[in-house]
């Protein structure tokens, strides 16, 4: 029979094969009746969901991926008695997505509202974690805002990743402190290979030893500011030709015209590597061990994977001046940037010039040591579980 993966792709019988699937195993090896949390929506290109569920079952936690976000209703048909179902809301996305009528989309504000409110009919609990502000790319931003007050109002747990991201919030949302479950992002370490050493990255990127790396890995989108960032990297390199610099880029494009428009400058461009596509796993480290300083200087952000992912390869960053970021980040190890003009990015480029003067790997790495995937996931566990009312596995 040939081999198919669960949980990848959108089948009839999604979620409940792979609901029925995790149930039956945790039974088997708890011998007690597990909760169902199911997922949504499934990042399966990104590591956050596997890292931050990864101890669940040692807390009776059965995870289960739904796939059509709109389907997480079905795990009732499979919950054995006594359990709670928990569905785990990520990015708020899915609701509004491929929608470009606002009338359409009012409809299907009023379909999730229908949905949470039968799925709480039935007994059913919700986390909601607070990934973004609003959706990256959001054509209702007053829509989206509306989704976000009602989950926070409807959600029995609100994660943060942060203390600085959930005042962030509160700005912008009528937020109950009391359901706030603060874990932040794990690193890394468990998801990516580690083997490619500096000298070989560059020699395949055709980089030379002497160059000066700058990369930016990850999906590459509007709010980004890549526009920015290249007419920034411009003007910082020209101030001294003597020294050779490297824009190193790789991430799925999308087709938004700032980003076509980018990736022709950069495709053109002497001193940009660009690789417009998803960057394969294992390619990941050569990024990394190619580079001497990440870059996440994005327009617009709440939190970001970017930058645990640059810390976990022992980089040093240059990040945008959010709280949520700097919140116990220490400027020995990164440069803030302070608004989103060009300047103050190439004021950062400027001051991230000390790291090629003194080496703080051993630095970025022992802050980057403390957000171990498996203990913030077993935190993550206790936590909602107790928030929910939920003790831990009966034998």
């Amino acid at each position: 029979m040939q081999l198919k993966l669960k949980g990848y792709f959108k089948e009839e019988n999604s979620p409940l094969t792979e609901a029925a699937n995790a149930i039956e195993m945790l039974e088997a090896t708890t011998g007690s009746t597990p909760h169902v949390l199911g997922y949504t929506p499934v990042g399966r290109t990104n590591p956050y969901q596997a890292l931050l569920y990864r101890a669940a079952e040692d807390h009776n936690i059965a995870t289960v991926p739904v796939v059509r976000s709109w389907d997480f209703e079905k795990l009732f048909q499979l919950s054995p008695a006594g359990a709670h179902v928990i569905i785990h809301i990520h990015w708020t996305s899915f609701i509004l997505n491929g929608i470009t009528s606002y009338a359409t989309a009012k409809k299907k504000i009023g379909d999730l509202r229908e949905a949470v409110s039968e799925l709480k009919r039935k007994g059913g609990k919700i986390i909601w974690t607070l990934h973004n502000i609003i959706p990256h790319d959001s054509l209702y931003p007053n829509l989206e805002m509306e989704i976000q007050q009602y989950l926070a109002e409807e959600a029995d747990v609100l994660h943060v990743l942060s203390d600085a991201s959930a005042q962030m919030m509160s700005a912008a949302l009528t937020i109950d402190p009391k359901k706030l479950v603060n874990v932040p992002h794990p690193n890394y370490r468990l998801t990516y290979e580690d083997y490619v050493t500096r000298a070989n990255a560059r020699l395949e990127f055709g980089i030379g030893p002497k160059d000066r790396v700058y990369v930016l890995l990850g999906a590459l989108k509007a709010y980004k500011g890549l526009d920015r960032l290249l007419k920034a990297f411009d003007e910082f390199s020209a101030a001294d030709p003597s020294i050779r610099r490297v824009l190193l880029v790789g991430g799925m494009a999308d087709d938004s015209p700032e980003v076509t428009d980018f990736v022709k400058q950069a495709a053109k461009h002497p001193n940009v590597l660009i690789e417009p596509k998803k960057v394969p796993n294992h390619m990941v480290q050569n990024y990394m061990r190619a580079a001497d300083i990440g870059l996440a200087p994005y327009t617009r952000m709440l939190n970001s994977g970017a930058v645990l992912l640059y810390q976990t390869f022992d980089l040093p960053v240059i990040a945008s001046d959010v709280p949520a970021i700097w919140e116990n980040m220490s400027d020995d190890i990164g440069e803030r940037v302070s608004d989103n003009s060009v300047e103050s990015l190439v004021k950062a480029f400027e001051g991230a010039e000390r790291f090629f003067e003194r080496d703080v790997r051993s630095d970025v790495r022992r802050y980057a040591d403390q957000f171990d995937a498996t203990e913030l996931s077993k935190e993550f566990s206790r936590r909602i579980l107790r928030k929910l009312g939920d003790a831990e596995p009966q034998k």
